[in-house]
């Protein structure tokens, strides 16, 4: 009898300390799946995660692979590990397919891609466009963008075009028709502004950003300069209602005439 509880006794023992030692391995791998979090949010937003989708919230932590998507009138921002951000307009479709950020280790390497299949966005890259060896990259449904340092807007232009526009340092918009370097031009007055809650709104981008156009089967058009109409519609597509509406009285606030 003794001996009989003396191994269960150690049958449970083994079982607690294969638990425990199980514990650290759990948390290393969500910690590593883990990429980043939700920091805004507007309207219809869901988050699939292994193919069971979510409402999104505030704070709701974003994995690789998961699928970030907006309904109409909606908007995302979130913000990756090393505080890039990326922000969606209605009806979009994003996924990160790959993310790596270790700026303390040896290799001091980075790498950021991302996959938005629908829907207009902007991206602004965080300390990963510091690290030595880097690679950001978005995929669209027309092209393929390696951004260096920067910030820039892709999104729909037409029933059958993208556009793709460089507000700060450059990006290299490639297909199988061809390819085009956007480089920004100095910074003035910006039109562009940041949505960061904590932060509010500060400039951070060119007046006219650099642009070009794809259409489906043939390679990106001329770099040119977007002129203020075209820019105010691609900014407006991933603009909060909440800064539009600060922006409005801002203005009308500081207007002199009537």
């Amino acid at each position: 009898m003794q001996c009989q509880r003396t191994i269960a006794r150690l049958t449970l023992f083994g079982a607690a300390l294969l638990f425990v030692l199980a514990l650290p391995q759990t948390g290393h791998a969500q910690s590593k799946d883990r990429v980043g979090v939700v920091e805004r949010l507007q309207g219809d937003v869901s988050i699939v995660h292994f193919g069971n989708s979510a409402k999104a919230t505030e704070g709701m932590a974003i994995s690789l692979k998961d699928q970030l998507v907006t309904g109409a009138d909606a908007r995302l921002q979130i913000i990756l590990a090393d505080d890039t951000r990326i922000t969606l307009g209605e009806n979009a479709k994003a996924v990160i397919k790959e993310y790596h950020f270790s700026p303390f280790s040896s290799g001091n390497r980075g790498v950021v891609l991302v996959e938005v299949s629908k829907g207009a966005f902007l991206f602004t890259t965080g300390r990963i466009s510091q690290l030595a060896d880097k690679r950001i990259e978005v995929k669209t449904a027309l092209a393929n963008l390696v951004a260096k340092g920067t910030e820039f807007w892709g999104g729909p232009t037409g029933e059958d075009t993208e556009g793709v526009a460089v507000f700060e340092g450059s990006v290299d918009v490639s297909n199988e028709g061809g390819a085009v370097v956007l480089y920004a031009r100095a910074l003035t007055q910006s039109r562009v502004q940041s949505q960061t809650p904590a932060s509010g709104l500060h400039s951070r981008s060119s007046t006219d950003p650099i642009g070009t156009t794809l259409t489906r089967g043939r390679g990106p058009s001329q770099a040119v300069i977007w002129q203020q109409e075209k820019t105010d519609r691609a900014v407006a597509a991933v603009t909060f209602r909440s800064e539009i509406a600060r922006n409005f009285f801002t203005i009308s606030g500081n207007s002199s005439g009537p």
